[in-house]
């Protein structure tokens, strides 16, 4: 049976306490959904420590389910106890990279999901052991795999998502899918970075690239789900961070270990609510990226 490499990174931003997790896979391009091209639905959210989505949806027979909304998710991601009341059988282990080492999980495929305008049926989902976290965030997960299908504006102040036509906001730069990530370039005190937008992320986020000669940092020890989260950072502050025209100055950040630098081609994670950023859009097909702050 083969098994698929999936990456599940837990980011803890102090100033929260909090644990974030990020998945990757390959994003798998989905027929269309049901939704007109030029139909506007609305997906009220709640707001969580400032940055968390959190909004409505159904997997299966299971209706009125809490959903966190993170862009920098590209599958969606169920908790071992949900999946077992959907009864999703095992497809194939995968094998997730944390930060930290690496957890154990399993794929499977989820009969129907719907969330806002976007109706799936048998979708490749990754099942593993959220319980560490089960008190703090819900314990489903939906990604660009299942938001990314329609363009949308998430907008902070009035805590909604639009799908439908972009609106013109202020900034807009060049977004593309790397690995199923969706990724753009910018600039860190100066310096040419390529990030990924992540929503479901407490803070800014950039990665050490570095191993010190004879380390013995073992990137491949299996974590017990309660140990998940637990891993090196340093808190660093950023003179200027800068997206297209629009620049953001003195923005605390974490720098953390890259656990897997073969698997991540970038250099960092940001997060559009750290920014202060209140409207976000992305359109994957078109390759738009677009905010207001």
């Amino acid at each position: 049976m083969s098994r698929r490499l999936c990456l599940l990174l837990c980011i803890a931003a102090s100033i929260f306490a909090a644990r974030h997790v990020y998945a990757a896979g390959s994003y798998i391009p989905q027929p269309p959904s049901s939704v007109s091209n030029t139909a506007k639905v609305s997906v009220p959210f709640d707001l969580y420590r400032g940055y968390l989505i959190v909004a409505h949806g159904s997997a299966g027979p299971l209706k009125g389910l809490n959903f966190f909304v993170d862009t920098g998710t590209t599958l969606a991601i169920f908790d071992s106890r949900i999946a077992k009341k959907l009864q999703l059988r095992d497809e194939a282990p995968a094998s997730i990279v944390i930060l930290g080492g690496r957890a154990q999980g399993e794929d499977a495929i989820l009969p129907s999901l719907a969330f806002g305008p976007v109706q799936r049926s048998n979708i490749q989902v990754v099942t593993t052991d959220l319980s560490f976290f089960s008190k703090i965030f819900p314990v489903r997960i939906v990604g660009l795999n299942i938001v990314g299908e329609e363009a949308f504006v998430i907008d902070y102040s009035a805590r909604v998502i639009r799908f439908g036509p972009l609106p013109a906001l202020p900034v807009s730069v060049p977004l593309r899918l790397d690995g199923g990530l969706a990724t753009f370039d910018g600039e860190i005190d100066h310096a040419p970075v390529h990030l990924v937008l992540d929503t479901g992320a407490a803070s800014l986020v950039l990665f050490d690239n570095a191993t010190p000669p004879g380390s013995d940092l073992k990137v491949d020890a299996v974590q017990e789900p309660d140990n998940i989260g637990n891993f090196a950072r340093k808190a660093v502050q950023l003179g200027s961070v800068r997206l297209g025209g629009e620049e953001f100055r003195q923005k605390p950040a974490i720098l953390v270990r890259n656990p897997k630098q073969s698997q991540l081609d970038f250099d960092g994670l940001v997060s559009p609510a750290a920014l202060g950023i209140s409207q976000v859009a992305v359109d994957l097909k078109e390759g738009v990226l677009a905010f207001s702050r």
